[in-house]
C-alpha cells in the first residue's frame, strides 16, 4: 500500500469517528424530541450519518482485502455482480412504484410541511434512480482488487 493509500485510509477513519459522534448526537436528539416533523427530520439526517459511516468503512474494507484464491475470487465477482443487476432491476420497478405513489400523495396533501417532506422523498427515490444504474455500470467494469496486475481480472496476492 502507497503513502497516499495509507493517508486516505487513515482520513476516512477519522471521518469515520465524526460519522459515529453525529450518529450518537442524533440518536439522542431524535429520542428525545417531541414533534413528529423534528423527529422524522432527525431520523432523516441519523440514517444519512448511518450510511456514511458504513460506506466509509466498505471503502477501507475494498481497499485493503486482497483475495488470495484467484478462482474463488473471479467465481465470487461474476456470481456478485450478476446478482447485483438482477436484484437492481427488481428494485428499480420498486422504486417507480414508490415515485408514483409519492406523486398521486402530492396531489391529495394539503399541508405545506407534509407536501414538502413527501417532494424530497420522491426526488430522493428519483435520484436513487439513476445512481443505481451509474453504481452497477461502475462496478461491472471495476477490477477485482484494487492492487493492479497486468489485466483488470488478475488476482495479486501479498506474499510473505
Amino acid at each position: 500500500m502507497t503513502g497516499k493509500e495509507e493517508k486516505l485510509i487513515g482520513l476516512m477513519r477519522e471521518q469515520i469517528d465524526v460519522e459515529k459522534r453525529n450518529l450518537e448526537a442524533l440518536a439522542q436528539a431524535e429520542n428525545e424530541a417531541k414533534e413528529t416533523a423534528v423527529r422524522l427530520a432527525l431520523m432523516n439526517m441519523r440514517l444519512d450519518t448511518w450510511k456514511h459511516q458504513k460506506f466509509l468503512e466498505g471503502m477501507i474494507e475494498m481497499m485493503t482485502t486482497t483475495p488470495c484464491d484467484e478462482w474463488s475470487a473471479k467465481v465470487g465477482r461474476y456470481a456478485g455482480r450478476v446478482k447485483l443487476e438482477r436484484d437492481l432491476e427488481e428494485f428499480m420497478n420498486d422504486e417507480n412504484d414508490m415515485i408514483k405513489l409519492a406523486n398521486e400523495a402530492l396531489g391529495l396533501v394539503n399541508d405545506p410541511l407534509a407536501a414538502f417532506l413527501l417532494e424530497k422523498l420522491k426526488e430522493e427515490e428519483e435520484r436513487r434512480f439513476g445512481e443505481l444504474e451509474e453504481l452497477v455500470t461502475l462496478i461491472k467494469q471495476s477490477p477485482l482488487q484494487s492492487k493492479k496486475g497486468k489485466k483488470g481480472t488478475d488476482v495479486v496476492c501479498d506474499t510473505d
